[in-house]
């Protein structure tokens, strides 16, 4: 009967993946013949030369995929049918690379969501996966572009993985967005009037705040004019109403939307005047009664609606005399009549009354005009 030829394993070793290698490969070949016993165990890699197995195993290596050839024969020259191994090897690491997108600000920063685009390559195995993590935050794997929309910094750390198990250097992308504006505060400081008046010039002061990139320039402008840049307290002065605008732009350059202060100066007094008729009487047990013209007005902040005019009446008896507010027309005028005893004391050459009209503005000044009512 014919003898059959032995027969021969193939053990291959290193480190690796999903059928693919990292690196040189150990080869080992095992040849068995129960009857006769082996003779010699032979191979070939890669097309090239017939080599005699010795019994430790050889290495194949490089990059690619090789090809092993390998059979036995017996001692009776019985030669077996060529067996064949394929041996893949990646030792190349992959590569990634991150792109960015979203709108460009100043210094660094993006002004609003940026996008996240990854490319991983490998020419001998092939791409396994991505794997990104934000800010030390879990590991992600990337399928698709992502977004970050939320003000702040942010490091994103990413790298590759191979078929082979190779894994790609980690490469980095530090971002930082900055998409809220800068906020500007105003305040005035001055004499303070009332009902929001002042009675002087008034400094106007602007603080500004960043919490991201930091402010970059402070703007204002008076009264609709020129924009200057603010470095520190100006001044405002000039009766009036005055409109102070101001804005901020950050080192991202958003720019905060315009904000105003209102400022208003009054720094004069109330005109008043007072005209008593008739300004003489003769002494009578009748009392006279006289009439009070005038008025309080003020061009600027406006005669007080609930102070408005006062008057009050003294004369040197020290008898309290009458005193009130007084009623005032739509231009400031105002007329009322007071009835006085017409009398003095004996041996007083004149009793006088004085009759005193106080105006106050709506900035809290005060003004008095005062006239008299003589008994002869």
């Amino acid at each position: 009967m014919p003898r059959a030829a032995p027969t021969t394993q193939i053990t291959t070793g290193g480190i690796g993946a999903n059928g693919w290698y990292q690196g040189a490969v150990q080869v080992g070949l095992t040849a068995t013949d129960p009857e006769v016993g082996v003779n010699v165990t032979m191979y070939r890699v890669d097309g090239g030369p017939t080599m005699v197995y010795g019994g430790a195993p050889f290495t194949v290596s490089g990059d690619g995929q090789h090809t092993v050839l390998y059979w036995s024969n017996d001692k009776l020259n019985h030669t077996e049918a060529q067996n064949s191994a394929t041996i893949r090897i990646d030792s190349t690491l992959p590569t990634v690379q991150s792109s960015l997108s979203g709108l460009v600000g100043g210094n660094g920063y993006y002004k609003g969501p940026v996008q996240f685009t990854m490319t991983g390559t490998d020419n001998l195995s092939g791409l396994a996966n991505i794997y990104y993590r934000v800010n030390g935050g879990a590991t992600l794997v990337y399928s698709s572009p992502f977004t970050i929309g939320v003000d702040g910094n942010y490091s994103v750390d990413y790298w590759s993985v191979d078929v082979a198990g190779n894994v790609s250097g980690v490469g980095n992308a530090f971002v930082m967005i900055d998409v809220s504006a800068p906020l500007t505060q105003a305040t005035g400081s001055g004499t303070a009037g009332t009902n929001g008046w002042y009675r002087s010039s008034v400094q106007v002061s602007l603080a500004a705040a960043d919490n991201l990139s930091g402010v970059q320039t402070t703007f204002y402008k008076v009264d609709g004019g020129t924009t200057k840049t603010y470095t520190t307290a100006f001044s405002v002065s000039g009766n009036g109403s005055h409109t102070i605008n101001f804005w901020s732009v950050d080192k991202a350059t958003n720019t905060e939307t315009m904000r105003s202060l209102a400022v208003n100066i009054d720094s004069n007094q109330p005109g008043v005047t007072c005209n008593v008729v008739p300004s003489t009487a003769a002494p009578s047990s009748n009392p006279v009664t006289i009439t009070v013209t005038g008025h309080a007005t003020d061009t600027v902040s406006g005669v007080s609606i609930t102070d408005g005019a006062t008057f009050s009446v003294v004369d040197e008896y020290g008898v309290t005399q009458p005193s009130g507010p007084i009623t005032l027309q739509s231009n400031g005028n105002y007329s009322f009549t007071l009835t006085l005893p017409a009398t003095k004391n004996v041996g007083d050459g004149t009793h006088v009354y004085t009759i005193t009209v106080r105006g106050t503005d709506r900035a809290g000044h005060t003004n008095t005009a005062s006239d008299t009512l003589k008994i002869n």
